[in-house]
């Protein structure tokens, strides 16, 4: 039987965890980060996002809470705007869009400690009037996965063993 790959592991993740924040309001997203290593990791994790911008909208910032709801530093980094006029769904099916909408390629960074070994933790993200400055820019891509997911009850808690 074939060991599952990282990515497949963080899918199964995804489902499996309980990404729901008890008393938060407003729209959210669950991160789950996945640490492959055989040590904690504390350090810079990276989410890659590529989102549609409405076009009244503006990029904004964003903030990352831990699972206690304790701030953590995070930056919008890598940003950049283009126009689009199609958008290529999950499914392969293409929705086109209203005039002015931008594609936001974008890398959220933002600081963990003690992620276990491989095991995952879950974090909350939302959208913020300001950024909390990590201690250093990622220069390259940091060990662990991150995959966003929308709040949904799971059999898992927030923080544990991936295998």
């Amino acid at each position: 039987m074939r060991e599952p790959s990282l990515h497949e592991r963080l899918e199964a993740l995804a489902e499996a965890v309980d990404t729901r924040f008890e008393g938060v309001e407003g729209e959210y997203r669950a991160l789950i980060v996945l640490n492959p290593t055989e040590v904690p990791y504390t350090g810079v994790v990276v989410l890659h996002v590529d989102m549609p911008l409405k076009p009244e909208a503006q990029p904004r910032h964003a903030a990352v809470w831990t699972p206690d709801g304790v701030r953590v530093p995070c930056q919008i980094i890598n940003s950049q705007l283009e126009p689009v006029s199609e958008w290529r769904l999950p499914d392969g099916r293409v929705r086109l869009m209203p005039m002015g909408t931008r594609r936001w390629r974008f890398d959220l960074a933002f600081w963990v400690e003690a992620v276990p070994a491989r095991g995952y933790r879950v974090y909350r993200a939302q959208w913020s009037e300001d950024e909390l400055p990590l201690p250093q820019v990622p220069t390259t891509e940091p060990p662990v996965l991150v995959r966003e997911a929308l709040p949904h009850a799971g059999t898992l808690g927030k923080e544990g063993r991936a295998w």
